[in-house]
């Protein structure tokens, strides 16, 4: 059995495939994120200079992500502290839109 393309968005490359397993279907989706990582450097290039404040954007993560690291629920249950290590790891640098230490 082997994936089957299902749907392709063009504008932002994100692909969603499925496969037939007897009777399950099974999907997946697949979604680049190299123009976010660029579009957040870019943000965070434009921060330099200015002063950090109040309502802030810090980073822009992508839903799936946002959803598999479990920062989702960090964000409903108000758990900054794992926002901050999430958020400061040089790992996930790509996703901060200013510079410092959230």
């Amino acid at each position: 059995m082997s994936w089957v393309l299902f749907d392709r968005d063009v504008l932002t490359g994100r692909e969603i495939y499925f496969m037939l397993d007897g009777d399950k279907t099974h999907w997946r989706i697949d979604t680049p994120i190299d123009g976010l990582i660029d579009a957040n450097h870019e943000a965070e290039k434009a921060s330099h200079g200015n002063k950090f404040g109040e309502w802030n954007r810090v980073a822009s993560v992508p839903l799936n992500l946002l959803e598999k690291t479990g920062l989702d629920t960090a964000v409903q249950m108000q758990d900054d502290r794992f926002l901050s290590k999430w958020l400061n790891d040089p790992d996930h640098r790509g996703f901060r839109t200013s510079r410092g230490k959230v």
